[in-house]
């Protein structure tokens, strides 16, 4: 029944209570029932409202139910794309021999089949179970209508002879008066002795009024034993059979209501036997997979005979033709290649030294590691609750002793160096011999070409590792083009030519250039090329090598990058060379040439740099003040301006995914102007370090200062930092900005505590957005169980937020959820706990709150509503 978790609990419990035995299916005791035990008024009030809370009940249920359909259904469809997804990669190959790749196919399978089943289940829930349910529903709108009828009529026919006997006691009562004032005439004209005409009137009135009384005196003994004879039917045949045969009804209502659940349980129960039945061979899948074995059958399949040792010999036909003493193998020392040999010896020493250095070094850290190791071995429980940092000191072990296995290696070969020429030096003795000693001129012959011969067992040397090594290169294929698609990674492959070129010069004079973008991404740059012949010029560099390079950036039926290539005659694509970049780019422009024959693509319109591009020089960092996720912030000067400013910089070692998401908070700023948002100056991207420059806020982190300053703020006050804060969300709300990350250290405090929403590193120009890599990055306890639960953001999840920012500066920048972890917090927001109010907090700021926190977000306020009532609450205090 959890799918009917909308349902009010107050109203569950108030259905529940109408049935004192509970609500499963236990006999009923026939002693007890509706005829017996539910005559009453209120036990008919309690009936007609259990009615109307089933059939809401039931009309939820309804709701919840194609909500579960829904949900089946794109369940469904997402892991039959997760399923075709795995299904493109072939890997029979290896299948046969690897339990890893046989398990996933395993996967695979059983997945298809549990989406075939999941499949048909909706499609039972879809016809049959709905169709019970509308039945249902339809037949206790019926029962409840024909109850009501027919109790009405009961209580009518029973009234009506009730109000009969009302009537006739009134009638009673009516001619009793009568006889009386008719009888007190009679006897007063009696006493006068009175005759003739009155007195026989009086006599006849008298008559009549006493007929008459018997009369309705009759009437009245009729009505009484009516009344009694129908009240007993009614109270003892009519109202129990009606009010059984509705017992009747109903729980033959209560049947059907059970099948519908089974039949809701048959076909959303993941715990089935055909569901078991896949999680077991998936289970068993993976259970026989044992990594002690993993490999044994790979081996099998593909092992190959040990690569074999090379000879490499001294080439005698090198020295066949030299006239003097040279033989094969031996070093020849003598006074001209003595102080050679001394040279030689004393680097080879220099360079064992550092290698016993390094030695030293990696064996200590390879100590470090193995300690780690085994002290998350030694307990079992931090193991398993560490097992990524386990396996990632695991692969660090492996890391660390190939590298000790590398050094012990290369000290060796330097060790077996070192002691061939101290053997021969020491062989040699003081007395050195010249190499001319023979007393021959210096006419020694070579006769040798000075390139090696082709039959050299050097030159074959070669050949065994090269083949080896050249089955698992790809071929380069000679193509020199300089055109990429934007898909393409042309850092990859290519350099700059022979020649060195001096980056800072090609700078200084691109610089100077408007249409030169510098370290702009990629990504930056092609939103500012839209149409055909945009073009620019931005720095890059090469993935490999890490040297700069220079591309152009252009759009010709699509976005196009062309790296400008470096070579005798200057910077060139496909034409001519230039010595310059700029008379290259200005000759391509002016000219209309084509940039390459592939691309066709011809420069018409330089995209100049905008106001807020900035040059890096015009930024000087004078103290740095903190730490950002993405490098460091500082305090510094804007000099066109003289203007304080504090400046965001971007590590030049990260990722240029990382530097996108850097660049994205500037680019979002840009566009807004609010007292209450940070205003953005510009982004410094001519060089390294890509600066993000802002206004200075004074006051420094919110949560920092009501740290510090919290306790001793005035209710009013506060009440005004949550209004700040409100105005400028409800501007980014109506800019369809998404913060994501509303939090007191993510707001500054300026001149006159003035509040001011910063850091737009997470935020997204969207009116929804989805993510969908899990909970890295996201902060667990400011952020709406909506987007928590389904990775959904939209405004209102900022609401949430804000929410707990007001909570924030009310506790005096206590952190929230006090004593609860991330997971606790999360769990128990789910549950329905919300935090209490800090001490202070006035109580229209706390029913904000508990608005703002409403577990659905339609149910929440929306930023222009908060800023008025903020406003409101700030005015009356």
């Amino acid at each position: 029944m959890s799918c009917l978790c909308e349902f009010s609990s107050s109203e569950l419990s108030g259905l529940a209570k109408y049935y004192p035995g509970g609500l499963g299916n236990t006999p009923r005791n026939r002693n007890m029932g509706f005829g017996t035990d539910l005559q009453g008024k209120d036990s008919h009030d309690a009936l007609v409202h259990c009615h109307d809370t089933e059939i809401r009940l039931y009309e939820n249920i309804k709701r919840c139910l194609n909500i579960r359909i829904d949900s089946d259904k794109k369940y469904a469809t997402s892991l039959t794309t997760f399923v075709q997804q795995a299904q493109k990669v072939d890997f029979s190959e290896f299948s046969p021999t690897c339990a890893v790749m046989q398990a996933w196919e395993v996967i695979i399978q059983e997945t298809e089949k549990f989406v075939q089943q999941l499949k048909r289940n909706v499609e039972e829930l879809t016809t049959d179970t709905m169709e019970k349910l509308n039945e249902i529903l339809h037949e206790k709108k019926t029962v409840k209508k024909q109850y009501l009828e027919e109790r009405n009529h009961l209580e009518n026919d029973f009234s009506k002879v009730q109000t009969a006997v009302r009537t006739q006691k009134q009638e009673y009562d009516k001619c009793l008066g009568k006889l009386q004032q008719d009888q007190a005439k009679l006897q007063d004209l009696k006493g006068k002795a009175k005759s003739g005409g009155k007195l026989d009137k009086a006599k006849l009135d008298h008559k009549k009024s006493m007929v008459k009384l018997h009369i309705v005196h009759n009437n009245y003994v009729l009505s009484l034993e009516e009344v009694c004879l129908h009240q007993k039917e009614y109270l003892n045949q009519t109202l129990p059979e009606f009010l059984d045969s509705h017992q009747a009804t109903q729980e033959a209502l209560a049947q059907q209501c059970k099948d519908f659940l089974q039949s809701f349980y048959t076909n959303t129960n993941f715990c089935s036997e055909d569901f078991c039945d896949m999680s077991k061979q998936i289970s068993n899948s993976i259970e026989e997979i044992v990594p002690e074995n993993h490999f044994v059958q790979f081996i099998d399949a593909f092992k190959s005979d040990p690569i074999e040792n090379v000879t490499f010999e001294f080439d005698d036909g090198l020295i066949s033709s030299v006239t003097g003493d040279l033989k094969a193998d031996t070093i020849q020392l003598n006074a001209e290649t003595h102080e050679a040999l001394k040279t030689r010896l004393q680097s080879l020493e220099e360079e064992e030294s550092t290698t016993k250095q390094e030695l030293e070094s990696k064996e200590e850290a390879l100590k470090e590691v193995e300690d780690a190791i085994t002290q998350l071995e030694c307990s079992p429980k931090d193991k398993d609750n560490n097992m990524l940092l386990y396996l990632q000191k695991k692969r660090e072990r492996h890391k660390c002793l190939l590298e000790v296995t590398e050094t012990k290696a290369k000290l060796e070969i330097q060790s077996q160096m070192i002691k061939r020429i101290k053997e021969s030096l020491d062989a040699a003795g003081d007395d050195m011999p010249k190499m001319l000693d023979n007393g021959d001129d210096c006419d020694v012959s070579l006769t040798s070409d000075t390139n090696q011969p082709p039959n050299s067992t050097i030159a074959k040397a070669g050949k065994p590792f090269k083949s080896l090594f050249n089955k698992f290169k790809k071929a380069d294929g000679g193509e020199k083009s300089t055109h990429y698609e934007p898909n393409d990674v042309p850092d990859a492959n290519h350099t700059n030519n022979a020649h060195e070129v001096n980056s800072s010069d090609v700078e200084a004079v691109l610089e100077e250039q408007e249409w030169f973008h510098g370290v702009l991404p990629r990504e930056e740059v092609q939103r500012l090329l839209s149409k055909d012949g945009d073009f620019l010029v931005r720095e890059s560099k090469n993935k490999r090598t890490s040297e700069v390079q220079y591309v152009l950036s252009a759009f010709w039926n699509g976005h196009k990058h062309f790296i400008i290539q470096y070579g005798e005659g200057g910077w060139r694509f496909e034409g001519d060379s230039f010595p310059s970049i700029p008379e290259l780019v200005t000759n391509q422009y002016k000219s209309g040439t084509i940039v390459t024959a592939k691309s066709q693509c011809i420069l018409s319109n330089p995209i100049i740099k905008e106001q807020w591009q900035l040059n890096n020089d015009d930024i000087a960092l004078e103290m740095k003040i903190g730490n950002g996720n993405f490098g460091e912030v500082y305090k510094g000067i804007y000099k066109p301006k003289n203007q304080v400013v504090a400046i965001k910089t971007c590590r030049d070692t990260l990722s240029d995914d990382q530097r996108k998401k850097f660049l994205q908070e500037g680019r979002i700023l840009k566009q807004y102007d609010h007292p209450n948002i940070v205003q953005f100056i510009g982004i410094a991207a001519q060089r390294q370090p890509v600066m993000i420059v802002m206004e200075y806020v004074a006051g420094g982190a919110l949560l920092s200062y009501l740290r510090k300053h919290g306790k001793s703020q005035s209710k009013k006050q506060l009440t005004k930092m949550c209004e700040d804060a409100a105005n400028g969300m409800a501007y980014l709300e109506n800019k369809n900005c998404i913060h994501r990350d509303l939090a007191a250290r993510n707001c500054l405090v300026g001149d006159n505590n003035v509040v001011k929403i910063s850091d737009f590193g997470m935020s997204r120009e969207e009116e929804e957005y989805t993510v969908s890599d899990g909970l890295k990055q996201i902060p667990i306890k400011w952020t709406a169980p909506e987007a928590l639960l389904y990775g959904k953001y939209t405004s209102l999840c900022d609401v949430w937020s804000f929410g707990i920012l007001m909570w924030e500066i009310f506790s005096g920048g206590l952190t929230p959820y006090q004593g609860m972890s991330n997971a606790q917090a999360r769990e128990r927001v789910d549950a329905g706990y919300r935090m209490p109010a800090s001490e202070g907090t006035p109580e229209a700021i706390y029913t904000l709150m508990k608005k703002i926190w409403e577990y659905n977000p339609t149910d929440r306020p929306h930023f222009e509503a908060i800023r008025k009532e903020l406003k409101s609450i700030h005015h009356n205090l």
